[in-house]
């Protein structure tokens, strides 16, 4: 049976698959990975399964890929490669801001103990912070500069 193109894979499944390859070993693909040769093995198989065909022969004292591994091997190292770049593009990315607008009347020494309970910070979430006098908070709160008002943002 081959795989429909809808086949979801298992990242560490295909990095595991493509070290075994280029060191031509397990055990040599495991300890390049910090992991057990045993772990290498099962991920390997559960990618196999999930393609539904064998990617590497296997002897005790040799290993190769096979005619659909070594075809699949290229597109492995694309697939490795584009993971790559999405997870540094997002190491990459400024952090998200949340814009808040304070009334100079409810601002006071305890407002960087109240934003720290917000817990943005274990978001990753980085809080912008603008005190204006309380007529001035309700437009630009409806202009949009702020996500979220407090003090004269309700009715008056």
């Amino acid at each position: 049976m081959l795989p429909r193109a809808e086949t979801l894979l298992d990242i560490e499944g295909v990095r595991a698959f493509v070290r075994v390859v280029d060191l031509a070993s397990f055990t040599r693909a495991a300890d390049s990975l910090a992991t057990s040769q045993a772990a290498i093995s099962l991920r390997v198989k559960r990618l196999e399964d999930r393609l539904g065909l064998r990617l590497l022969d296997r002897t005790p004292r040799h290993v190769a890929p096979t005619l659909r591994g070594a075809k699949f091997l290229p597109s492995a190292r694309l697939l490795l490669e584009a993971h790559a770049r999405a997870v540094a593009d997002l190491a990459d990315a400024p952090p998200p801001r949340l814009s808040l607008g304070i009334s100079d009347h409810v601002a006071g020494p305890d407002l960087p103990g109240r934003l720290a309970r917000l817990g943005l910070d274990g978001m990753g979430v980085v809080p912008e912070v603008t005190i204006l006098p309380s007529r001035d908070l309700r437009p630009a709160f409806v202009a949009g500069r702020f996500e979220r008002g407090s003090g004269a943002c309700g009715r008056r």
